[in-house]
């Protein structure tokens, strides 16, 4: 009788470990799929500022984030849209790691140009890249760049 109730318990367990296994293989897949694709991975935008060592700029719409990391390292992407009104001086007190480099009349840069390992905060992303593109006389596209080199 116990060998019946063991045998019976073996015959439903097998059949369920092995659809899990299946299941757990085919997702691990998919996630390598997309990695290996080059297709962008959406990632949550209060974890990429937060990786560049920022926050979101007040007023800041339209806010698409992806993770480009690859298997060795961390990286991220973000891009908004702002009001063009005191631009870099918003920008600089959202992410202020960063520094304005290079400003032109349909454009603007900021980066982290002379931080070194020392004074990077533990965790953050090593260089920090704000792109800037006047797309108006009143709003401007950003385009953040986060990496771990």
């Amino acid at each position: 009788m116990h060998r019946r109730r063991l045998f019976i318990g073996l015959a439903i367990a097998c059949p369920t470990v092995v659809l899990l296994l299946v299941f757990v293989a085919s997702r691990f897949l998919a996630a390598v799929d997309d990695l290996a694709s080059g297709r962008p991975v959406e990632a949550d935008c209060s974890k990429v500022v937060d990786f560049a060592g920022g926050s979101m700029p007040a007023e800041a719409t339209g806010a698409r984030c992806t993770d480009t990391g690859g298997w060795q390292e961390q990286g991220y992407e973000a891009e908004f849209r702002m009001p063009r009104a005191d631009l870099a001086a918003r920008l600089t007190a959202a992410f202020p790691r960063v520094r304005l480099v290079d400003e032109g009349t349909s454009r603007m840069s900021l980066r982290n140009r002379d931080e070194t390992d020392e004074n990077r905060p533990r965790g953050k992303a090593m260089l920090v890249e704000l792109d800037v593109a006047y797309e108006s006389d009143t709003t401007a596209l950003v385009k953040l760049n986060a990496t771990d080199l």
